[in-house]
C-alpha cells in the first residue's frame, strides 16, 4: 500500500470522531438522508428474510416427503408386440418389486404403495381416511420417522399381519388424547392393531396421493387383500443413492419393467416412470429465484439511497471547501482527505444501516408471533441475510463517497482560501 494510504489509514481513529461529530452536527438535508438509509436498510432485510422463509418452506416440503425418488406405474401399450393388440393393461405386480430390487443397482431402497380410500372406525370416531398398503421400506423413501411405537418390519409383510401405523395427524382423530399404541382401528370392517404413530410432517407439496399426516400405514400383502388387488401392486417405488442418479435409476426401471412386460422401448407411456426431481428442481429454483428477486428490489433501494448520501456528501464538501483548504495548506495530503470524506459516508451510510437492521429485525421477531397457516412462509432472520445487508450497505457507502472523496481531494488550498 502507498505510504500516502498508509498515514491516511493511521489517522483513521480521529476521522472516524470528526465524522460522528458531523453527524451530529447535520442539518435536514443530513438526517432525511439517513431516513432514507434506515428504510433502505430494513427493506433489504424484510425482503431477504421473506425470501428465505419461502426457499425454506419450498426446501422442507420436500425434504420431509422424499425428493429424489422415481415412481413407476402401469399404463397401457399403444403398439402391437408379438401378436399383442395396442392398449394391453400393464399391471405392476410382486414379481416386478423382485426383478427390480436385483436388477436396480443405482436404487438405494425399492418399494410398493397401493392407496385407496377406506371407512376407519374406532370407538371415538368412524370417517373416511386415506390408507396406503406398503413396505418396510418406505420409511427410508418418504421420510418418515415414528414418534411412538414403531414402523412397518419385513414380517409384517411376509406373515401378512394386520397392524396398522397411523399418520402424525390420525392419533387424535381417531383416539382422542388416549394413547392409540395396542388399541384397534377397523378399516373397512376389518381389525388392525395400531403399532406406531409418525411424527406430523406439516405442509407437503409433492405426495403420491395425500398427505401422510392423514394417512393410514399397513403391510403391502395386507392392502392387497384388503383393496380385493390380487397380486398387484399399484405403483413401484425406488430411491436412488444420490439425486443425480435419478436419471440412471429410470432408465435402470425401464429396462427391467419393459423387459418383463415385453413391452417394445419405442412404446414410451406403456408405464409411467416419475422423478421427483422433475418437481423439486423447478420449484427450489423458483425459491432461489424469488429471493434473488427480492434481493435486487432490496439493492435498488439501497441504490437509491445512496444517490442520496453521494449528493449530501457532494454539497458537503462544496460547503466545507474552505475547512478542507486549510487542512490541505496545514499539510493534509490527497489521501488524507480522500479518507476522511469516504469515512464521514460510511458512518452517515453504516449508522442508517443499524438503524435499519435493527427495525427491520423488530418486525420479523414481531410478525413471527402471529400464528400463521402452515402453508404461509414465516420470514426467517438469518446471519447471512444480515450479512448480506450489510455488505450491500458498505458498497452503497464506498460507492457513495468516492466522487465526493475525490471532488475535496482536488481542493486547491490557494484558491480557496483567496476565496475567503
Amino acid at each position: 500500500m502507498p505510504s500516502g494510504w498508509t498515514r491516511a489509514l493511521g489517522l483513521a481513529p480521529v476521522l472516524l470522531g470528526e465524522a460522528l461529530a458531523q453527524l451530529r452536527a447535520g442539518g435536514r438535508e443530513q438526517w432525511l438522508t439517513l431516513l432514507g438509509l434506515v428504510w433502505g436498510a430494513s427493506a433489504v432485510i424484510l425482503l431477504l428474510s421473506f425470501g428465505a422463509g419461502f426457499h425454506r418452506l419450498l426446501d422442507l416440503g420436500f425434504k420431509k416427503t422424499g425428493e429424489r425418488y422415481v415412481m413407476a406405474i402401469g399404463q397401457f401399450t399403444s403398439q402391437e408386440l408379438g401378436g399383442a393388440r395396442p392398449g394391453r393393461k400393464i399391471t405392476i405386480d410382486r414379481e416386478d418389486l423382485a426383478r427390480v430390487r436385483a436388477g436396480a443397482p443405482s436404487a438405494r431402497a425399492v418399494s410398493a404403495e397401493a392407496s385407496r380410500q377406506v371407512t376407519a372406525r374406532t370407538p371415538f370416531r368412524t370417517r373416511t381416511t386415506l390408507v396406503a398398503a406398503t413396505t418396510e421400506d418406505m420409511a427410508g423413501i418418504e421420510v418418515h420417522r415414528v414418534a411412538r411405537g414403531r414402523f412397518l418390519e419385513e414380517d409384517d409383510d411376509r406373515l401378512m399381519r394386520p397392524v396398522a401405523v397411523l399418520g402424525g395427524s390420525l392419533s387424535k382423530v381417531f383416539f382422542g388424547d388416549a394413547d392409540p399404541i395396542g388399541q384397534t382401528i377397523q378399516l373397512d370392517g376389518r381389525v388392525f392393531d395400531v403399532v406406531g404413530v409418525l411424527v406430523h410432517k406439516g405442509p407437503q407439496f409433492v405426495t403420491n396421493n395425500g398427505l401422510h399426516d392423514d394417512t393410514v400405514f399397513i403391510p403391502l400383502s395386507e392392502g392387497q387383500r384388503l383393496f380385493g388387488m390380487g397380486d398387484a401392486i399399484g405403483m413401484l417405488v425406488a430411491d436412488p443413492f444420490r439425486a443425480e442418479d435419478s436419471e440412471r435409476l429410470t432408465a435402470e426401471l425401464r429396462s427391467v419393467l419393459y423387459a418383463r412386460h415385453r413391452i417394445p422401448e419405442s412404446d414410451a407411456d406403456a408405464i409411467s416412470l416419475l422423478a421427483i426431481q422433475q418437481f423439486v428442481r423447478p420449484m427450489l429454483l423458483v425459491g432461489t429465484a424469488l429471493q434473488v428477486l427480492l434481493g435486487a428490489i432490496g439493492t435498488g433501494i439501497l441504490a437509491i439511497a445512496g444517490a442520496g448520501v453521494a449528493n449530501l456528501m457532494v454539497a458537503s464538501v462544496n460547503r466545507r471547501r474552505p475547512e478542507l483548504a486549510t487542512r490541505r495548506a496545514c499539510g493534509a495530503r490527497r489521501g488524507d482527505v480522500i479518507v476522511q470524506v469516504v469515512i464521514e459516508t460510511l458512518v452517515v451510510v453504516l449508522a442508517g444501516g443499524a438503524l435499519g437492521a435493527g427495525l427491520g429485525a423488530g418486525a420479523i421477531l414481531a410478525f413471527q408471533q402471529i400464528p400463521l397457516p402452515e402453508l404461509v412462509p414465516a420470514p426467517r432472520l438469518e446471519w447471512s441475510v444480515v450479512a448480506t445487508a450489510f455488505g450491500l450497505l458498505a458498497a452503497v457507502g464506498l460507492v457513495s463517497g468516492v466522487t465526493p472523496a475525490r471532488v475535496a481531494s482536488r481542493v486547491d488550498p490557494a484558491a480557496a482560501l483567496r476565496a475567503l
